[in-house]
């Protein structure tokens, strides 16, 4: 009866922990793996700003070239018309200079931007790919975890389907007890015989 009971709490502590362990595991491993799609989108999206960002970095250089080359033309075109008296015109040439130079100058802070900008979006993609290590371990080792649940599984019900030809030998108080009293009569057979054939042995040596 003893045997009975740690048997059977053996296979309830068995079968709970690898039904619990099943349901507890499912979920986190596939949040673990929507978590390593999100991060891989995640990095993807950011590399395709930092293309962008190099995309209007090149713009801004361009349009900075532009800038000072206009500048050094209205510069060019201002003394020219000094030479002509032609003031007014003078006036107009070294505004636009100086408007272009304001240009190159903003163009010139959208670089700095841009490039602090890209600096920023490089550090993000290399926290996530960081990241993105441990995710992928963690989901081997909750993979390994459901494996091995599922092989718990499959060995409780192994141990269900051969466990209950010894459960009932050993567990059926009626069973024991017809077992018991077979083996009884068994011995009590074995001690009749015994006297018996003393009893045969007593009376020969009587007779002699």
């Amino acid at each position: 009866m003893l045997r009975m009971g740690i048997s059977s709490r053996i296979q309830r502590l068995v079968k709970a922990s690898v039904h619990e362990g099943l349901d507890r595991m499912e979920d986190p491993l596939a949040l673990v793996k929507q978590d390593i799609r999100d991060t891989k989108e995640s990095i993807k999206k950011k590399k395709n700003q930092i293309s962008k960002q190099e995309r209007m970095h090149s713009v801004f250089e361009r349009s900075i070239d532009m800038a000072g080359k206009l500048a050094e033309k209205r510069q060019e075109q201002a003394a020219a018309a000094l030479d002509k008296e032609e003031e007014d015109f003078a006036r107009r040439a070294l505004l636009e200079k100086k408007q272009a130079l304001k240009e190159q100058e903003r163009y010139t802070a959208l670089i700095e931007q841009n490039q602090d900008f890209i600096l920023e979006l490089k550090e993000e993609i290399g926290q996530l790919e960081h990241s993105l290590l441990h995710k992928a371990e963690e989901q081997r080792e909750l993979e390994q975890q459901k494996e091995a649940a599922r092989a718990g599984a499959e060995l409780e019900k192994l141990y269900a389907k051969t466990s209950h030809v010894s459960h009932v030998k050993e567990s059926d108080p009626i069973i024991m007890d017809k077992w018991k009293q077979a083996a009884a009569e068994i011995e009590n057979d074995d001690l009749k015989a015994e006297i018996e054939e003393e009893l045969e042995q007593l009376k020969a040596s009587r007779k002699s």
